[in-house]
């Protein structure tokens, strides 16, 4: 190798003697200049590559931005403050997996067409057994019977959750002309009268549902709507008195930080439960992906309508007009699983993924991250936390944190028993005032079973616990399913206990068999 490169200086050698003198001085600066960038390029890689090493060694190498959230966040825990809910702009997972992940879309195509097929047999079964075809139709027509008057109520409900606005304004900017003591009696004031507000409007509407008798249907989209409006108001006045209480007017002027009319009228319509003054927005509305988006909510309502039709009335609709034994009633648990853990994950894909982006579409909100992977959680407490981000913002927000900051400071255990018992009490008043009965098994399951579940799956295995979370859920929606049908067809072929108050508060089903069946409808 040396000698290779000794006869090759001396080529060059001989080649430079015989070339001019000034072309010779040329090719020696050239050299010169071409062997310092030869050792600066050496230089420089020599020190990145120290201080990669030097990097590699250092026990934390982290994003700055990773520690510097995590440092806030310690911050605030060692303050007593719990961190804020930050909007920012993303999509819905399934929107990105979707459009990135073939491989995803291809599963999405796969459950499509075993719907169908199912769709397909359901119509040969029925054309074989009974010469007639059920689409789906008479449920629909049927759960949205009397709709006009839904909407009559619906507007009610939005109008006086709308004057909220001016009452609360009149409040905030009222106060300022009283003393400290009188400032305390008119807060003191205002704050009963809100709570009398949250009361009547829990009450009325479910006194006109129950007036009304709407189907399950028509009354789901009342309470839903009466809790949605509830919590958003909550959020709103919250927010704002707390802005208002702690203003100082004599340093900071008498000019409140009070948001104006349009941020609230958006805030009521935005697919969020959590208050602020402004929200990232997206620049224009894509009006195909918004038509798409209600598309979808509509296809799933015909397959909810397509499973009651095909498993749940054939399954329970003579519940009380037959013996109730073991025999019969194991059976209809485990067949109950199927359909009701399809009924569950349409209901998440159609209000969560659907409905949501369809209205963020249309107001333009960026930030919508409704739901995480859920369904990868290896325990309950992940699964609670992912499921429902909206509804777990609002949770984590104006009752977690205010339990855990104000009314019982640093006590994450009450704090996170609160929520539950709370989230668990207004499901189950959801399902009681739109079915019309009492029967609390969502109730004992989600606060009874489901808050332990919480501590005693954290430390499982990745594979097994994600079993396990799927296996609890589908037995525990087949329970639920199994369990509210019994209870609502035992309210159609069943007599009552001849006393209002027990027929309202008792199980009907638990009573209900041959000797007590009855043909007639539901009797108060």
């Amino acid at each position: 190798m040396k000698d290779s490169e000794n006869e090759n200086d001396l080529s060059i050698k001989q080649t430079l003697k015989k070339m001019p003198e000034d072309v010779e001085e040329r090719m020696q600066k050239l050299r010169d200049a071409l062997d310092e960038i030869s050792d600066r390029l050496n230089t420089a890689v020599t020190e990145a590559v120290e201080g990669i090493e030097k990097i590699a060694k250092t026990p934390i190498a982290e994003d700055k931005s990773a520690n510097a959230l995590r440092s806030d966040k310690k911050i605030m825990h060692e303050h007593g403050k719990l961190p804020e809910k930050h909007f920012q702009t993303r999509n819905s997972l399934l929107t990105d997996l979707f459009d990135e992940a073939k491989h995803l879309r291809a599963v999405y195509n796969i459950w499509a067409a075993t719907l169908f097929l199912l769709f397909l047999h359901t119509i040969s079964h029925d054309l074989i057994e009974t010469g007639t075809v059920k689409f789906g139709f008479a449920t629909i027509f049927s759960g949205f019977d009397d709709f006009p008057q839904v909407i009559k109520i619906w507007l009610l409900m939005a109008l006086s959750s709308f004057a909220v606005y001016p009452v609360h304004s009149f409040w905030a900017h009222k106060r300022l002309d009283y003393k400290p003591n009188s400032m305390r009696i008119w807060d003191n004031l205002w704050l009963l009268i809100i709570i009398a507000y949250q009361f009547a409007f829990l009450y009325f509407p479910a006194k006109a549902v129950s007036s009304a008798r709407f189907p399950p249907p028509s009354a789901l989209i009342i309470t839903m709507e009466q809790v949605r409006l509830m919590m958003k108001t909550h959020a709103f006045v919250r927010t704002t008195s707390s802005r208002v209480i702690y203003h100082k007017p004599h340093t900071e002027g008498r000019e409140i930080n009070y948001p104006g009319f349009s941020q609230f009228l958006y805030f009521m319509f935005a697919p969020t439960l959590v208050y602020r003054d402004n929200y990232p927005r997206t620049k224009i509305i894509r009006w195909n992906f918004v038509i798409s988006q209600f598309m979808e909510v509509i296809s799933v309502m015909f397959f909810i309508a397509f499973l009651y039709e095909r498993f749940i009335s054939p399954t329970y609709g003579n519940y009380g007009r037959e013996p109730i034994t073991v025999h019969n009633f194991v059976p209809k648990l485990f067949s109950s699983m199927l359909p009701g853990m399809g009924m569950y994950m349409c209901g998440f894909y159609c209000l969560l993924h659907a409905w949501f982006n369809a209205w963020a579409e249309l107001l333009r909100f960026g930030d919508r991250l409704f739901y995480r992977d859920w369904w990868t959680a290896t325990s309950f407490d992940a699964f609670y936390r992912n499921w429902n981000i909206v509804v777990h913002d609002w949770l984590y927000t104006y009752l977690y944190k205010d339990f855990y900051e104000i009314i019982v400071p640093g006590n994450k255990h009450v704090a996170t028993c609160a929520v539950f018992v709370i989230s668990a009490v207004f499901h189950e008043y959801i399902l009681s005032v739109s079915f019309r009965l009492f029967h609390p098994m969502l109730f004992l399951l989600f606060g009874g079973v489901g808050y332990p579940l919480v501590y005693i799956t954290r430390k499982t295995s990745t594979n097994f616990g994600n079993l396990f979370l799927w296996l609890l859920l589908s037995f525990g929606n087949g329970l639920l399913l199994t369990f509210y049908s019994m209870e609502y067809f035992a309210r159609l072929n069943c007599r009552g206990y001849g006393d209002e108050f027990l027929d309202a508060i008792m199980p009907r089903s638990f009573l209900c068999n041959t000797t007590t069946a009855s043909n007639s409808s539901f009797v108060e």
